[in-house]
């Protein structure tokens, strides 16, 4: 790797206007031209991963930021030496670990793994990620855990000179006795009630920001080790003091991060380094903003915190995601969506096809030098002005359409992909193909040859069948095998949102009713609902609409099979994991149904309840029917009646409406990605167009255990729930007037519906 560096500075050097890379400094708040303290020499640290799980695609777009500037400054002649350190003290505290944060962790320490084995796998995943979207090995990985010596030293240091202080076996950073606290992040007299909401509660600290150094090990915890204030482990921010000092000394270059960094890490960081080695710290703070999901921050709760192997195991080459960060700039927020990851793979692959071409149809003669160092130019001036790669990549994308002769856009490519990262030059588009194969491919090119196009495209079509890309150019056929995305492609089509999906909701009904499912893994849950709708309400006109939001666990192929089986049944895949509103919209969009039953997987039909639907809902006041109906007093807390006549608003194990009011009404709010709290929100949203909301607890249905919320932990069942409540009290809050009295319900009493019926508990 060191040689082609070293090729592709030689060939820079032909350019005497290369422009050098100018970068936003986090200190500074500004762009400021890099110049590093030793000339020729560059130091960079990055705050590496928390080893106690997957690092997510979010931290790897931070990754990729540091390798960028590490390649940039690289290939401009300096000898760059990257620290990027391992955490793997175990910062969470026993009880938090035993309570449950993370299942896999969890998992290990009941097979009798420890701490350190845990660690130990999660860095070699790591490892394996950064190799895998092409991220150049740092120069050093230190581990925190051995470390520990340098760490107390440094924590000594900082008592000699008056900036710590301990509290019962715990150690602190003296904040106030460090009066340039605050020139990174800007946080400099921060009120208590703020600070208090940032940092953990701790009433042994003297200042509400001071910070812990070292912590006293609570009684339990494996990862620990003697110090002079007896035994416990080291504070989050301190190990990194230790390692890049270690490495690089006490002044260096660039520390890069993302911006979460910033405030407390970043900022503690330079207050407890200045104050125990006496000089600047870092002179250049780097920091990459933050990878939204579908638009919002990532969490594995919410099923929008993907992993590399997410992304390998949907059918993308991980060099894509490369690619889509490369279209965005690093200070600019990415929001990730599979819609772009997959335009992302498609560039990539066409860049790949170029390549292939190229490299057939080159004739290495001599480029005026003028037009190549005009390219190099370009592409580097882009480069260098903060990292704009998004425009350089534009700039490869001209060069591709230029009219440069084919060799010198290979040339030219491979140097600037030595900054990219592609790894262009080692593509390859087919490996040896098999003799049948061969044999068509030899048949076809004769075929052409005499004009004979008709059969020619028949063979076509048939090495497509069989996974190979075949194009005719000028001069001559290209073909390659086909990538895994687009094998999957052909065996089934996916929507990304609920936006590529059409929507049908002002045509005129063609199906009497549409029933909705959400398949989200469990099949046999599925299979259950789908049988019992089958064996109880066959005879009528339907349609049943599974959307199978991103199932993962083989329930995608299983019901392909169950499609084939039934013709009522009409299934649309996911790519992924959408937001639960936005995958009942994809069904909702879809139906042609008169009447829509939207059920959860979790409900068995025990007879025909759309007969009594339909009986209700001729009434066009009311909006919605179901089984089981909500009230409340203001709100704040709403309870389960299974019981008859109007509501506040019904569950979404069993919500029916007429089609014709979703005009009206309009579809769910996507911003609820759980389930909790959108039927309430829905529910609200019909009662806000002048519509009764109606429970009947005679339709004969059954409620198993909802399978997606017994497998989440009881902290993720909280804060989900928190959410969403605060999203639907945010726009509902003051609408107490949608509120049902007990008066208003005796009205419907005149339904005489027969609760005695009811088969659900």
């Amino acid at each position: 790797m060191q040689l082609r560096f070293n090729l592709v500075k030689i060939l820079l050097l032909e350019l005497e206007d290369l422009s050098l890379l100018r970068i936003y400094n986090t200190l500074n708040k500004k762009v400021e031209l890099f110049q590093p303290r030793n000339t020729g020499v560059v130091r960079i640290y990055t705050c590496g991963p928390t080893v106690y799980r997957d690092a997510h695609i979010g931290n790897l777009r931070s990754y990729l930021m540091a390798d960028w500037i590490r390649r940039s400054l690289t290939i401009q002649g300096f000898n760059v030496t990257h620290v990027k350190n391992i955490t793997d003290v175990g910062h969470m505290r026993q009880e938090q670990l035993e309570r449950g944060g993370d299942k896999v962790v969890l998992a290990a320490l009941a097979e009798g793994k420890t701490p350190k084995d845990i660690a130990d796998y999660y860095t070699q995943a790591f490892l394996k990620d950064e190799a895998k979207i092409n991220i150049l090995p740092a120069s050093h990985f230190p581990r925190a855990t051995e470390h520990i010596p340098e760490i107390i030293d440094i924590i000594q240091e900082l008592f000699t000179k008056g900036y710590a202080y301990e509290v019962d076996g715990s150690v602190y950073f003296n904040v106030p006795a460090f009066d340039k606290y605050g020139q990174l992040s800007g946080n400099i007299a921060l009120d208590q009630a703020r600070t208090l909401t940032l940092l953990e509660s701790d009433p042994n600290k003297k200042d509400p920001r001071d910070f812990a150094l070292w912590k006293k090990a609570e009684p339990g915890r494996d990862m620990k080790w003697d110090s002079p204030w007896g035994y416990g482990f080291p504070g989050w921010h301190i190990e990194c003091s230790a390692m890049s000092s270690r490495y690089l000394g006490f002044e260096q270059d660039i520390h890069t991060g993302g911006v979460d960094n910033i405030f407390p890490h970043h900022e503690d960081e330079v207050a407890q380094s200045e104050a125990a080695f006496g000089t600047p710290y870092v002179n250049y703070w780097i920091h990459g903003q933050h990878l939204l999901a579908d638009g919002v921050k990532m969490a594995k709760s919410a099923g929008n915190e993907f992993t590399l192997a997410d992304l390998e195991a949907r059918g993308f080459d991980p060099l894509s995601f490369r690619y889509l960060c490369l279209t965005v700039k690093y200070r600019n927020r990415l929001n990730f969506t599979f819609s772009a990851l997959k335009a992302s793979q498609k560039a990539l692959t066409r860049l790949r096809d170029l390549v292939a071409n190229w490299k057939h149809t080159a004739r290495y003669h001599q480029t005026d030098q003028s037009l190549r160092s005009a390219w190099k130019t370009k592409f580097w001036n882009a480069a260098n002005n903060d990292l704009n790669l998004a425009q350089a990549l534009g700039i490869v994308w001209d060069l591709a359409s230029s009219k440069l002769p084919d060799a010198s856009k290979l040339n030219l490519l491979f140097g600037f992909d030595e900054l990219l990262g592609l790894d262009l030059n080692k593509y390859t588009a087919t490996k040896k193909l098999p003799r049948d194969i061969k044999k068509k491919v030899t048949m076809r090119n004769d075929l052409r040859a005499n004009g004979r196009f008709k059969t020619s495209d028949a063979i076509r079509a048939e090495l497509s069948e069989g996974g190979l890309i075949v194009r005719d150019t000028l001069t001559g056929t290209f073909f390659r095998s086909k990538t895994v995305l687009e094998r999957q492609a052909a065996r089934w089509p996916t929507v990304s949102s609920s936006r590529e999906v059409d929507s049908f909701l002002s045509h005129h009904a063609t199906k009497s009713f549409s029933l909705i499912l959400i398949a989200t893994n469990y099949y046999q849950d599925v299979k259950r609902c789908i049988k019992s709708i089958i064996s109880s309400c066959s005879a009528y006109n339907l349609e049943i609409i599974i959307v199978d939001n991103g199932s993962t666990d083989g329930t995608s192929e299983k019901l392909d099979k169950l499609q084939q089986k039934h013709p009522h049944i009409k299934l649309i895949h996911c790519d992924h994991q959408l937001g639960d509103a936005q995958a009942k919209n994809i069904g909702l969009k879809q139906s042609l149904g008169h009447i829509i039953l939207m059920l959860d997987t979790c409900v068995e039909l025990k007879g025909d309840v759309l007969i009594k639907i339909e009986k209700q809902l001729k009434d066009t006041r009311v909006g919605a029917i179901g089984t089981w109906g909500l009230l409340s007093d203001n709100l704040n807390h709403f309870h389960e009646e299974v019981d008859f006549g109007e509501i506040d608003a019904l569950q979404g194990y069993c919500f029916a409406f007429r089609r014709d009011i979703l005009l009206d009404v309009g579809l769910m709010r996507e911003c609820f990605r759980f389930y909790r709290i959108l039927d309430i929100d829905f529910s609200f949203q019909i009662k806000d167009k002048g519509y009764k909301i109606l429970a009947d607890g005679s339709l004969p249905m059954l409620r198993h255990k909802h399978r997606q919320w017994e497998n989440l932990l009881e902290a993720e069942r909280d804060e989900l729930s928190k959410k969403n409540f605060k999203r639907f009290l945010v726009r509902w809050k003051n609408r107490t007037d949608l509120l049902v009295t007990r008066g208003t319900r005796d009205i419907y009493d005149k339904l005489n519906l027969n609760s005695s019926n009811g088969s659900n508990k």
